[in-house]
C-alpha cells in the first residue's frame, strides 16, 4: 500500500508503460526479419503474423499498439493529482515529452514501414511469381472423407485434384484457402475438378466435425475433407512438405499451400503462401484442365 500512495509511483508507472510500449514497437520492426521458426511462430500468435507474406494484421497491430496510451488514461483517472503535480517540476516535463514521444516515433514508424493489411495476406500479391510446372509423381494420400468414406488420390486419376491443408478450429487463414478452392470450383463446371482438404488436426477433426463444417461452407459432391490417425495424417503433411505446428490453445501455425495435381496423378503446380493472386491459380488450373495427355 505504501509503495501505490507514494507520489511517484503514478509518473513513474506512466513512464514505465510508454518505455514498455516504445520496447514493443522496436519488437515489431525487427522480428520480421529475423525468419526463424520459433519467432514466427511467436509472432502468428500473439500478433496476427502472416509469415508467408511477413505480413500483420492491422488490426491486431493497432489493438497492440493501444494498449500503453489506454494504460495511461486508466492511470491518469486514478492518479490525476499525483500526475499534474509531478508535470510541474521540470523533470517531470521533460519525462512527459520523452516517453509519449519515443512511443509514438516508433509506433508510427511500425505502422508506416512494415507490411500491414486488413486480413494478413500480402498487400501485392501481383507481384508473386507463378511457379513452375512439376511433373513428378503426387505423394499416395489414402484416408477418410467427411462422409465417413475411404479417399485415395490413386482414385482421382482422370481428373485434375486441388489439395489443400486447413483444420477447422482455424479461424486464420484455413478459411481464405477454401475460399480461394471455392473460387476456382466455380471456374470449372462439370465433374473434372475435386477438390481436398487435408486436416492438420485429426486429433479434433473426425468425420462428424469435417461433416459439419462442410455443411457451414455449403461445400458440394467434388469436394472431400478427409481425416485419419494422426501418423496416417502426420505422413500425408510429410509426404507433401508441409510444416505444422501446434501452438497453445489449440492453434496450429503452419503453411498456406495450394497444390494442384494433373490427370495423371503428377504435381502440376505448387502455391506456397497466400501471395499468388486468384486469376494465377485459375491459369494453373486451365492448363492442367486443358491437358489430357
Amino acid at each position: 500500500m505504501r509503495l501505490v500512495s507514494h507520489p511517484l509511483f503514478a509518473p513513474i508507472l506512466v513512464a514505465a508503460v510508454f518505455l514498455w510500449g516504445a520496447a514493443l514497437a522496436a519488437f515489431l520492426l525487427v522480428a520480421p526479419s529475423l525468419k526463424t521458426p520459433w519467432m514466427d511462430t511467436l509472432l502468428v500468435f500473439c500478433f496476427g503474423f502472416n509469415p508467408a507474406g511477413r505480413v500483420y494484421r492491422l488490426d491486431t497491430l493497432i489493438l497492440y499498439l493501444l494498449q500503453p496510451p489506454l494504460f495511461v488514461v486508466v492511470v491518469g483517472f486514478f492518479y490525476g493529482a499525483e500526475l499534474r503535480e509531478f508535470l510541474q517540476r521540470r523533470a517531470g516535463q521533460a519525462v512527459a515529452v520523452a516517453a509519449p514521444l519515443l512511443f509514438l516515433s516508433l509506433s508510427a514508424f511500425v505502422v508506416a514501414t512494415s507490411e500491414v493489411s486488413a486480413s494478413g495476406t500480402p498487400l501485392s500479391p501481383g507481384t508473386v511469381g507463378a511457379p513452375l510446372r512439376q511433373g513428378t509423381p503426387a505423394p499416395a494420400l489414402g484416408l477418410t472423407d467427411h462422409r465417413g468414406r475411404p479417399f485415395t488420390l490413386a482414385e482421382q486419376r482422370g481428373k485434375v485434384v486441388a489439395v489443400t491443408f486447413f483444420y477447422a478450429n482455424c479461424h486464420a487463414s484455413c478459411p481464405i484457402l477454401l475460399s480461394r478452392l471455392r473460387a476456382l470450383e466455380a471456374r470449372v463446371p462439370g465433374d473434372d475438378l475435386v477438390l481436398v482438404a487435408v486436416t492438420l488436426d485429426p486429433s479434433r477433426d473426425g468425420v462428424a466435425e469435417l461433416a459439419a463444417h462442410a455443411e457451414r461452407w455449403s461445400l458440394g459432391p467434388r469436394w472431400h475433407l478427409v481425416t485419419g490417425p494422426p501418423g496416417a495424417v502426420a505422413a500425408v503433411l510429410k509426404a507433401y512438405g508441409v510444416q505444422a505446428r501446434p501452438l497453445p490453445d489449440g492453434e496450429i501455425a503452419h503453411e498456406n499451400v495450394i497444390q494442384l495435381i494433373d490427370r495423371r496423378g503428377r504435381l502440376g503446380f505448387v502455391y506456397r503462401g497466400l501471395g499468388h493472386p486468384e486469376e494465377q491459380l485459375a491459369q494453373g488450373l486451365r492448363v492442367l484442365i486443358e491437358d489430357r495427355g
